[in-house]
């Protein structure tokens, strides 16, 4: 199968989003995940059976007791931290599959820049089929229980998400994007701000894209990888990833 980059400033945002990043010993720590068309806006709140993977890492040891309230604009995930450090808070999707009317699937072809020769593959299919694809959506937050100095290590650690962003240790403004474990070199990512400005960014030939330092405050990366089938009546399947984190946040 191959790739395709698309531009993800323009895709539909998945992300989550802590109520506060630093928290005290003995809180009720909530963070929702949310679906919308603008960061950090809360729209649209996924059910808990579409979510096939959960993750809470406080001080490099899994928390085990979550809870869940699902409502119409988030899916609230709540935990008791009990003792200080950092915490990484990381959820994916199910896939969800769906098909694309076949007057719609010349802009979608577009939208995910597919290159002449997938398009022409899909178009000399006989009898005007329907374009299959399917998602998956995988999105991390790293806060802080008091401190961020306890447990950092977390923040560099890959969680079992197929497309992700992990924090890289000789730059606190830099970032590695991960697809199945493995650097993602010169593909898209999206930088976007609180106040709704979004940045277009690539990563580099080691797969980190590196933040401007100036940039301060609560910002979500996100990238998106599209695996194009072998077949072009095959599943066009689509990974997204985001990152919330406080680029404030001190130890």
């Amino acid at each position: 199968m191959a790739a395709i980059i698309v531009t993800p400033s323009l895709a539909h945002k998945t992300f989550l989003w802590p109520s506060k990043f630093l928290w005290n010993t003995g809180d009720v720590v909530d963070v929702a995940l949310t679906s919308a068309l603008a960061f950090p806006d809360l729209q649209f709140g996924p059910a808990r059976d579409r979510i096939s993977f959960t993750s809470v890492v406080l001080d490099n040891e899994a928390v085990g007791a979550l809870s869940y309230e699902e409502s119409d604009t988030i899916l609230k995930v709540t935990f008791t931290a009990e003792r200080p450090g950092l915490a990484v808070i990381a959820m994916s999707s199910k896939p969800r599959f769906g098909e694309i009317k076949p007057e719609d699937a010349s802009a979608y072809l577009d939208e995910i820049g597919a290159e002449a020769s997938v398009r022409a593959a899909f178009e000399a299919l006989p009898g005007s089929p329907p374009l299959n694809r399917s998602y998956s959506k995988h999105s991390k937050t790293f806060i802080c229980i008091e401190t961020c100095s306890i447990g950092y290590e977390a923040r560099f650690a890959s969680a079992e998400q197929a497309l992700q962003f992990v924090a890289v240790k000789s730059d606190k403004t830099a970032f590695m994007l991960l697809r199945n474990g493995k650097p993602v070199a010169s593909h898209a990512v999206s930088v976007n701000t609180s106040d709704q400005a979004h940045h277009d960014l690539s990563t580099n030939e080691d797969g980190i894209v590196t933040i401007d330092p100036a940039m301060t405050g609560a910002v979500m990366m996100m990238s998106i990888w599209i695996t194009v089938p072998d077949q072009p009546d095959g599943v066009y399947h689509s990974d997204y990833a985001t990152l919330t984190v406080d680029l404030s946040q001190k130890g």
